[in-house]
């Protein structure tokens, strides 16, 4: 009798171990069911353990013993005055009106040259003669208005001391005045196609070759010049001159960047030859006109340059200097991003910490400007946000 209870016992034991075990549909073991069934039930039954937090709308909990409080390292929120700065590139550029590419106003032979490459001149000085019919043309027509002129101006003083002492009419004064009149214009005309030309109407001598001169100060960056050559006015320019202690970097600057710069802000210009040696320089002018194609907008610095370091056409580094005060500065590492948004974990009281979504712009390198979303005083996640997502 006990014997038959005892194999009754296990039976039922038996029965009730395989209604745990899921079965297909053709009656054998569902081992994949097994399986998931034994992680729910593992994960029922795992105990609550203080490491894991939780969240519950924008707000976070970590429990104090968790590891992850250990991955948090927290900031005190201050503003004060910073100095941000941004990058970009640029060109340096000659300034404007200081430099000159000189031609021949006139076509002719060089028969002389006065200047050589990187020779320093002032403003009028000589720098090549051209022997020219043409330029003769223009002197001999000067010459002849300017005598005329004379004639008629000695015309005019004898006719008006006859009609003071009653010899000559009125009629005869009038008349040589008009005739004084138009030499007058005539003479004057002459000597403004000279002075056009860049030519002192003093120096016009039939027997002297045609001078031409620089119309600025400054040094000899290009020329080419050679004796005997024929030259024409509507040619190339055949000198240059430019005066490079002061010069223009031309840099490209974003549109999302436009609304930090002001005229006579702080910049600085770097270069691959001499990073360590930065020329400093103001902005000067900011364009009004944007490249459709890079989005940019030229901005000009006017740069001092009396070691003529900078060359014209170099491509260089541009960085922009701003002062900002009463401003938020936070580390990058803090601010974290969702769907377009910006947000940064805020320490409500300790292990509670609450999303915020701020607004924020780059600082240097090193950090970000809080623009909107803190105030000062608060205690933020500085490093470690990213376990709180």
């Amino acid at each position: 009798m006990n014997k038959l209870i005892l194999l009754l016992f296990i039976f039922l034991f038996l029965s009730c171990q395989n209604n745990d075990i899921p079965v297909t549909e053709t009656g054998k073991p569902d081992y994949g069911r097994m399986e998931h069934n034994r992680r729910r039930i593992r994960g029922r039954h795992k105990p609550v353990e203080d490491s894991n937090i939780y969240t519950i709308g924008d707000t976070v909990f970590v429990p104090a013993a968790s590891p992850v409080m250990t991955k948090l390292k927290l900031q005190s929120v201050t503003s004060g005055d910073h100095i941000s700065y941004f990058t970009t590139t640029g060109v340096v550029k000659p300034l404007t009106g200081h430099k000159a590419e000189v031609a021949s106003p006139f076509d002719g032979r060089i028969v002389r040259s006065f200047i050589s490459l990187g020779q320093k001149v002032s403003r009028g000085a000589p720098l090549f003669e051209v022997s020219s019919s043409e330029y003769l043309e223009h002197v001999r027509m000067f010459m002849q208005a300017k005598k005329q002129k004379e004639l008629a101006e000695k015309n005019l003083a004898r006719k008006k001391d006859l009609l003071e002492k009653g010899v000559s009419s009125r009629r005869e004064y009038d008349e040589a005045r008009l005739e004084f009149d138009l030499t007058d214009k005539e003479h004057e005309k002459t000597a403004a196609i000279l002075r056009i030309m860049s030519l002192n109407p003093d120096d016009a001598d039939l027997i002297k070759p045609l001078v031409v001169r620089s119309p600025i100060a400054g040094e000899i960056v290009s020329t080419q010049l050679t004796v005997g050559q024929f030259i024409r006015s509507d040619g190339d320019p055949l000198v240059t001159v430019a005066d490079l202690n002061k010069i223009w970097v031309v840099a490209n600057v974003k549109e999302k960047d436009l609304g930090s710069l002001h005229l006579n802000d702080h910049v600085e210009i770097f270069t691959e030859s001499r990073p360590e040696f930065p020329a400093r320089g103001q902005i000067s002018y900011i364009g009004d006109i944007m490249n459709q194609e890079t989005r940019s907008v030229e901005v000009y610095i006017e740069c001092q340059n009396p070691d003529h370091f900078l060359k014209c056409g170099m491509f260089v580094t541009v960085r922009f200097y701003q002062t900002l005060t009463n401003s938020i500065v936070v580390s990058s590492n803090s601010v974290l991003q969702n769907h377009n948004k910006s947000y940064l974990f805020v320490q409500a009281e300790p292990g509670v910490f609450v999303r915020k979504i701020v607004e924020v712009t780059s600082f240097n390198d090193k950090g970000l400007i809080v623009n909107s979303g803190l105030e000062p005083g608060k205690i933020i996640v500085s490093e470690g946000g990213i376990y709180l997502q």
